[in-house]
């Protein structure tokens, strides 16, 4: 839904003017949480998930670890290969007076799609549909998802297009991981590290 309502903004205003209308409306509130905020989308939060790989079923770790290296794969090819060199808001907007949050360090270039999206697009969907997960805390991850994914457009990193494909960056690398893993032997997919080594300390 949201990259529905993201897709028809776009479509209808464009990602410059939805930049500088998102800029004409900072605050000092705003400010400091997305400067923070935005920090969930960094790649080394996936570093919470190597204890996944030993306290969870084969499987799970393994989709897991598959789905961050599809994810790194496609940022990437992304940004070094397919758009590299594509200018970030402040080379569009260069020479124009606009609004920068203190302490955050301007990007230039390289901007589609936005790798923080992508990362905590794919962290949401890990949480949320990796493991049974009531509705509504689902929607309550995916939307926290999205106000990262803002963040980017509110700090001037990124054009919401950016976002919204590292939107789909992110889903799409758990949705091929998980597919990927369904295809392994039984044997494999019930396999559990932890315990593994559990009865190997317990056989000496």
């Amino acid at each position: 839904m949201t990259s529905i309502f993201f897709s028809l903004l776009i479509f209808f205003y464009g990602s410059e003017f939805i930049s500088l209308t998102v800029n004409a409306h900072h605050n000092p509130f705003l400010d400091v949480f997305f400067k923070y905020n935005t920090h969930l989308g960094d790649g080394l939060i996936f570093l919470l998930f190597i204890p996944v790989i030993f306290m969870r079923k084969y499987s799970y770790g393994l989709m897991v670890k598959l789905a961050i290296v599809i994810h790194m794969i496609i940022v990437f090819v992304g940004k070094q290969i397919i758009f590299h060199g594509e200018p970030r808001p402040m080379s569009v907007f260069e020479g124009m007076s606009l609004h920068l949050v203190d302490g955050v360090k301007i990007a230039y270039l390289n901007s589609f799609p936005s790798g923080h999206t992508a990362t905590v697009f794919l962290l949401a969907a890990i949480l949320a549909l990796g493991k049974p997960v009531k509705p509504v805390y689902q929607v309550l991850i995916f939307l926290a998802a999205v106000v990262v994914g803002f963040s980017r457009v509110y700090l001037m990193q990124h054009f919401l297009i950016d976002v919204l494909a590292g939107m789909w960056v992110g889903y799409s690398s758990f949705c091929i991981a998980s597919y990927l893993v369904a295809k392994f032997p039984e044997s494999w997919r019930e396999f559990h590290l932890g315990e593994y080594f559990q009865a190997k300390l317990s056989s000496h």
